[in-house]
């Protein structure tokens, strides 16, 4: 009868949509996972069985969980809530979520049971992840052009007036300025071309991880004459792209900041491969160092690269700790999983 077929058709929607769905019964305590679809346990990894009669707060780790109890609240006084969160599965992985609750209306304003649905948003914020770098890194090579060679363009162009009075009324004077001229222009120079680098894509997929590094090691030495001794521990095999980028974006920055705000004459980076579960980073500098907690010491380690920086590690499932004091160089440490 018409009552079995949308039962059937409600069963077959439930069981196939691509959304982990989840019914929860809200006069447990704590409230319990009724029923899961079988995208939930492709997702998850626990099967439909054990589902029953789990807490929903116990599909997130420990630090999410006091939000999964605020959006039940919310659900209990008859609002539909969405939130962005972290779940993980049975064997401990953590992932992004979306989850959307909504209660079961029919059963009156302060529903007993409620309905989850639970996307699964890694690539979207992947994707979020990467415009917002690069929007990050657009502003901090405009102001690097708009702080240096912008400043010494209008300079220059404010003394051309000056320079045409010399050429008749002091050569010698006029030949000094000349010589200031060759300064700033070499500086300028300088500067577009750091620009020019950090704004070129490198061929990771070509080159690999470590042809990379060494790259970026010459580079700093070359711009900045600041020497680095780059030591890889372990076999130089290639790593998964998914690795390889945020490990040689931060290296590029941190690189980056040295040579722009450290002072400093020499630096170690080393990458510790011989681990197997994780890998190791290492960049270490004998430079002037900074308070990180100040704003100064924010504007001198490169406040929007570290936020980035640190951005890219998490969204590798890795840690990123930075030590600095001034005077004392920095230290950043960098652990990323495999697998």
């Amino acid at each position: 009868d018409l009552a079995d077929q949308n039962e059937r058709r409600f069963r077959h929607l439930f069981e196939n949509v691509p959304l982990c769905i989840f019914e929860v019964d809200l006069c447990a305590a704590p409230p319990v996972i009724l029923v899961a679809n079988r995208r939930a346990e492709a997702a998850y990894g626990w099967t439909a069985g054990e589902f029953t009669a789990m807490s929903p707060e116990m599909l997130a780790p420990p630090e999410a969980r006091p939000q999964i109890g605020r959006l039940i609240e919310c659900v209990r006084a008859g609002e539909t809530v969405t939130i962005e969160t972290t779940n993980r599965r049975r064997d401990g992985t953590l992932f992004p979520v979306r989850i959307i609750a909504t209660p079961e209306t029919e059963m009156g304003p302060h529903a007993d049971h409620v309905v989850m649905v639970v996307e699964d948003i890694t690539a979207e914020k992947q994707r979020r992840s990467g415009a917002q770098a690069i929007d990050e890194e657009r502003r901090r090579i405009a102001q690097e052009i708009h702080d240096g060679i912008a400043q010494d363009m209008a300079a220059l162009r404010l003394r051309t007036a000056v320079w045409q009075d010399l050429v008749q009324t002091s050569p010698a004077q006029m030949r000094a300025e000349l010589d200031e001229l060759k300064t700033i222009l070499d500086r300028g120079i300088a500067d577009m071309r750091r620009a020019i680098f950090a704004l070129r894509p490198v061929a990771l997929d070509e080159v690999g991880l470590f042809a990379a590094l060494r790259q970026l090691a010459a580079d700093l030495e070359n711009q900045y004459q600041v020497y680095v001794d780059l030591r890889i521990s372990g076999p130089e095999e290639r790593l998964p792209l998914k690795l390889e980028l945020p490990l040689f974006r931060v290296v590029q920055e941190t690189l980056h900041n040295v040579g722009k705000h450290a002072q400093a004459s020499l630096v170690w980076l080393a990458v510790d491969l011989t681990r197997k579960e994780e890998i190791g980073l290492t960049i270490r500098d004998n430079g002037s160092g900074f308070d990180p907690a100040s704003p100064e010491g924010t504007v001198r380690g490169g406040h929007l690269g570290l936020k980035q920086m640190r951005e890219r590690v998490e969204d590798a499932w890795g840690t990123l700790e930075i030590d600095s004091q001034t005077g004392q160089g920095t230290e950043v440490r960098i652990t990323l999983p495999l697998g």
